[in-house]
């Protein structure tokens, strides 16, 4: 090859050490690899120790009885809520020392089945537990030992003690409890019968005859008294108001009479209009010489003169009559009444000293009820505890008794062998990465962009010439952020020549994506989203924000060929407008170089921006979200220097001015 470099040189820059190629041993064989050496080594210790461990241990066996620890429920009653309390109480005294002495001296002395098990009580208390089951009054009394055998004798020894002596207690319980009710009633029967002789000397010192308040004398006449008052009362309040309205009539005018005359005084007034309306039409008809003349004429004044008289006499005494009758029933009434309140008001002393006794009576009364109570409850109490409970004793129901065990329940050897096996493996892994890095000696190895070179892998050409070692340490190594493709930049004069032969469909396109939009944001543009008046862009989608509506794009949507839309009017899809981008490359003959296409056209505009020193975090405001990484890329075309804000920059492509339509 020439010694010269080209303006591409092939070159391996693969390692950093002097010799461009270091030599190559031949591997070894996998089953010599030091690797696994240190597995095996790692794995059969970590096995050996673990597994030890797992089949060192006794097999333990476990056995079980279950007991109720109340007495059952009737069959037509409901069975009652758990007695944890209960319960609780019962689990300790299981485990009490009393119970265990007596259940190892038990076993320790020949059985039924010829059987004598020397255990203390503190080994037989390391071999049981009691464990009651939730929500329930049963106990579960759990023996656990690597003697199989032994544990159904110990549980059922145990049971056969722990009911043994509960009837015991039972039985002395019941019969202190039997004497201590009977003396407290053989009390109580004492104190009732000198409460009642009280009661009855009581009634007898203070005219008590009944038990009913209102049946007794004193207030039974304090009652008579206030109904005779009311009585008297309403008589006199009658009374006053006949009066009264007697009095109101006569200083009306009105006639008031006996009963007796209102009839005749009835007579005598008809008579005497009779004689008033004849008298007026003989006036009418004859005159008065005439009438004075005929005798039979002349005496109608005389007599209705007369009954005039009359009548006004049989008023006057009858008004004087009935206001002397009713003056008289007033008073009568009003003198009753003042009679009844003076017997009333003596008798009211005598009421309340009988009250104040009667009280007394009643709280003697109630006393004796309170004792005759208690003795019935005592005698209930009794009765109960003689024939409900007495052969019921104990209340425990052995449920099942402690059985034979088949298998051990302690260790599982297989699942212990399992895990064991499992964490060697582990271990033995573990080993190895602390070996190899431990004993790793490594370089790093730089990665190089020379610019005009091309790198390759020194596997794919041999017969490329090295580089001096000075040269290689020269060159500046790339940031690893940056390890993905740097956003592409398409030139100028291709962006020309490809505004040029386009459409006015493909120009708003192309201008759409030199504004910072995709594709799939174009889709979403509908006419309500142009602002032209204020210069704004709505873009939806997932980066909803407005973009800067520029004189280019203004000019492109008041044309009416400028529409995204198909022969319907509807809204072309993202294939369709990456067709339609397609085309117009293809009218532009730039199909060959294959770097044209949306994103490209996109990462072309903002490049542009970045350029001018804008900062990337004000991308997003044009471009939207951009994932760090892809975002980061750009600092690669960033300009020295402060960096300019979003309003201190051209937003506006330089070759979108030169765009023209085509119709």
């Amino acid at each position: 090859m020439s010694s010269r470099l080209p303006s591409e040189t092939v070159v391996s820059l693969n390692d950093a050490s002097n010799d461009w190629y270091p030599p190559q041993h031949e591997p070894k064989p996998w089953f010599r690899s030091r690797r696994l050496i240190i597995f095996t080594i790692a794995f059969l210790t970590s096995a050996a120790l673990t597994l030890g461990y797992v089949y060192s241990r006794p097999a333990i066996y476990l056995s079980y009885a279950t007991l109720l620890t109340v007495a059952k429920t009737a069959i037509d009653l409901p069975s009652g809520d758990a007695d944890i309390q209960h319960v609780a109480i019962q689990k300790q005294i299981l485990l009490g020392s009393e119970l265990l002495t007596e259940t190892s001296r038990r076993l320790k002395t020949v059985n039924d089945t010829g059987v004598q098990i020397n255990l203390s009580s503190g080994e037989i208390r390391q071999m049981l537990d009691v464990r009651p089951v939730p929500e329930t009054n049963l106990i579960e009394m759990v023996a656990e030992g690597p003697e199989p055998e032994i544990l159904p004798l110990l549980i059922n020894t145990w049971i056969d003690v722990y009911l043994d002596a509960r009837a015991a207690e039972v039985s002395r319980l019941l019969g202190d409890t039997t004497q201590i009710i009977q003396d407290e009633l053989d009390g109580l029967a004492k104190k009732i019968q000198l409460k009642r002789v009280e009661l009855d000397q009581f009634r007898q010192e203070h005219d008590i005859a009944s038990i009913e308040r209102e049946e007794n004398e004193a207030l039974a006449r304090l009652k008579g008294l206030n109904e005779s008052l009311n009585d008297a009362s309403e008589d006199e309040v009658k009374a006053k108001a006949k009066l009264d309205a007697i009095n109101k009539a006569i200083e009306r005018g009105q006639a008031v009479v006996p009963q007796e005359d209102t009839r005749t005084l009835s007579l005598l007034e008809d008579r005497a209009q009779e004689l008033r309306q004849q008298l007026a039409e003989l006036n009418l008809r004859y005159t008065q010489e005439y009438l004075n003349l005929s005798p039979s004429l002349k005496v109608i004044p005389e007599q209705l003169s007369a009954l005039e008289a009359e009548i006004k006499r049989m008023r006057q005494h009858g008004q004087t009559v009935v206001q002397s009758d009713a003056q008289q029933e007033y008073a009568a009434a009003k003198q009753t009444a003042d009679e009844i309140r003076q017997q009333l008001n003596a008798h009211k002393k005598k009421a309340t000293a009988f009250s104040a006794r009667f009280t007394e009576h009643e709280a003697l009364k109630g006393d004796l009820e309170a004792l005759e109570s208690l003795y019935r409850e005592s005698q209930e109490r009794l009765v109960q505890i003689e024939t409900r409970y007495a052969g019921k004793y104990p209340q425990v129901d052995v449920i099942e008794r402690a059985f034979l065990p088949g298998a051990p329940v302690y260790p599982d050897y297989l699942r212990d062998t399992g895990i064991a096996t499992a964490v060697s493996i582990i271990f033995s892994l573990f080993c190895v990465w602390i070996a190899e890095f431990l004993t790793r000696k490594t370089e790093p190895k730089p990665v190089v962009n020379l610019s005009g070179i091309h790198l390759y892998d020194r596997q794919i050409k041999q017969d490329s010439f090295e580089l001096p070692r000075q040269s290689v340490d020269q060159l500046p190594v790339q940031n690893p952020v940056l390890s993905s493709p740097p956003p592409r930049e398409i030139p100028a004069q291709q962006i020309s020549v490809l505004l040029l032969s386009a459409g006015d469909k493909e120009k708003l396109l192309i201008a759409l994506l030199l504004s910072g939009a995709t594709l799939e944001e174009i889709t979403m543009i509908k006419q309500e989203d142009i602002d032209a008046d204020n210069g704004k862009l709505m873009i939806h989608g997932k980066s909803p924000r407005v973009l800067p509506l520029s004189p280019v794009l203004k000019s492109l949507f008041a044309s009416d060929t400028c529409r995204l839309t198909d022969s319907s009017g509807d809204l072309l899809s993202e294939e369709d407008l990456a067709a339609l981008l397609t085309c117009a490359i293809a009218d532009a003959d730039l199909s060959e170089s294959g770097e044209i296409n949306a994103d490209s056209l996109r990462q072309t505009y903002l490049i542009y921006l970045v350029k001018q020193g804008i900062r990337l975090a004000e991308l997003e405001k044009i471009a939207g979200y951009i994932p760090p990484k892809i975002l980061s890329s750009y600092s690669l075309y960033q300009p020295a220097g402060p960096k300019r804000s979003y309003d201190e920059i051209d937003l506006v492509y330089p070759e979108l001015h030169n765009v023209q339509f085509t119709s």
